[in-house]
């Protein structure tokens, strides 16, 4: 049965209309929430995520290149592609997943862990088909109200035709920029000539005033 809106006040209808919208976001929350694997275990636990439901994760991967390997890997890089696990707050990146070459059929699972606030943990993506081959995921963009410090990301992938699993993890640390200090040599060398031309001329200066 249809909901005829027209019998309704027009600010009756805004309220229905309203309600309506909330149903929507919240039957869209909630399938989003429910379709995801259940919470790992900690990293050090052996454990792998179940095989089946619907596929997740709200990020863009494309393939960068071939593989020869059998054996997952997985790292962070910069905007450039190079390998780099130290980021500014402010520093987007990109996670590079390569995969066997010899897994013609698998499926992707990952976790972000946290070192001290377990409530910012959270899936990154799950039950995702992809091939063999080096795959990059993100870039990924910082957030605010993230806790800052380090971060470990568990990969899982699986072959149905084997049935087998495989996993790694890396890390990373998101922080404030530190600033560059100059070289203690250069210091020192620096602070010598200060010194130097600071003990000549203050000399000098005497002998002057001795002269007066």
């Amino acid at each position: 049965m249809m909901l005829n809106l027209k019998k309704f006040p027009s600010t009756h209808k805004m309220l229905i209309s309203i309600l309506l919208i909330n149903l929507i976001i919240l039957c869209f929350i909630s399938e989003t929430v429910y379709s995801q694997p259940p919470i790992p275990p900690p990293q050090e636990v052996r454990w792998n995520p179940p095989f089946g439901g619907a596929a997740g994760g709200r990020t863009h991967y494309e393939m960068a290149g071939w593989s020869t390997v059998n054996t997952l890997d997985a790292w962070t890089a910069d905007m450039n592609g190079n390998r780099k696990n130290n980021f500014n707050a402010d520093e987007k990146f990109y996670v590079y997943v390569l995969i066997p070459g010899n897994w013609l059929e698998s499926y992707i699972w990952m976790y972000e862990y946290h070192q001290s606030n377990s409530a910012s943990e959270r899936w990154i993506v799950w039950m995702r088909m992809i091939g063999p081959g080096r795959f990059r995921f993100g870039p990924f963009y910082p957030q605010e109200f993230r806790p800052l410090e380090n971060y470990t990301w568990k990969v899982w992938i699986y072959n149905p035709e084997r049935d087998i699993y495989q996993d790694t993890i890396f890390s990373f640390t998101f922080g404030e920029e530190i600033p560059e200090y100059p070289n203690p040599a250069l210091i020192l060398i620096i602070s010598l000539t200060i010194l130097f031309f600071y003990k000549k001329y203050f000399i000098k200066y005497k002998l002057n005033q001795f002269k007066l």
